[in-house]
């Protein structure tokens, strides 16, 4: 937010220095003014972002190196916050960061208060995470509330339509979960695993989640094999998580 009135104020002094003056009419100098703000604006929002993705990449470190320190990882990314008064956005990325280590490593109780107030601007992921908790405690109204916010802020993610409609199965609504395929194939133009997930349905078996290998298991839904328990113990981040952009 202060990036945004730092932006008002050097706007309104190029304006104020090209029209007080007398060196341009009001309307000639509104366009520099305009110019001004915009510009001031993506450097002073850029030099916050980067501020996070160093904060991020520092926790990522304690991550990847064995024995990995979750704790000290979650308080590295808390550091965060700090930047949160100049950037709007930078709060919700810090929450669904941590909530989504945390929920990583099955702490899911502790994890809930961050992926909850990261739902309305965070990731797809982060948001997907929250509705699995309510699936795990059984709050399915939540649960629905939720997915009907990720499915339309990821639209085209194939894994985000399939795993709603699993956890539907799981609660024996099959009916629901069949519509919210058959929308999901229409928003993600014809997904071949979608449209598997569909026809098994409709003749009667279960929807095979196995195919997204480490995406699925990741939410913990089912036992991995050998391989992936690995990397989920690891708790590694990507490149692109650390920036807080997945």
């Amino acid at each position: 937010m202060r990036n945004i009135l730092f932006a008002l104020v050097i706007g309104f002094v190029v304006f104020s220095l090209l029209y007080f003056t007398g060196l341009l009419r009001l309307g000639e100098a509104t366009v520099p003014g305009i110019l001004g703000l915009l510009i001031s604006y993506f450097i002073l929002a850029r030099r916050s972002f980067k501020s996070v993705e160093a904060i991020f990449s520092k926790a990522g470190q304690y991550l990847q190196t064995p024995p990995p320190k979750f704790d000290l990882a979650v308080r590295t990314m808390e550091e965060a916050y700090a930047l949160a008064p100049y950037q709007i956005g930078i709060r919700t990325q810090v929450d669904a960061q941590i909530g989504a280590l945390l929920f990583l490593q099955k702490e899911f109780n502790k994890a809930l208060p961050y992926l909850q107030r990261s739902l309305g601007l965070g990731h797809w992921l982060s948001g997907a995470m929250l509705g699995v908790i309510y699936y795990k405690k059984k709050n399915h109204d939540e649960m629905r509330k939720t997915f009907d916010v990720v499915t339309k802020r990821a639209k085209k993610q194939g894994l985000v339509w399939n795993l709603y409609a699993y956890l539907l199965c799981q609660i024996g609504e099959r009916d629901a979960a069949q519509q919210i395929l058959v929308k999901g194939l229409a928003k993600t133009k014809n997904d071949a695993k979608i449209k598997e997930s569909l026809l098994n349905l409709q003749n009667g078996k279960k929807i095979k989640m196995k195919t997204y290998k480490e995406q699925w298991y990741q939410f913990h839904l089912e036992r991995p094999p050998n391989q992936y328990q690995q990397v989920q113990a690891g708790g590694k981040l990507t490149k692109q998580q650390r920036r807080g952009r997945w």
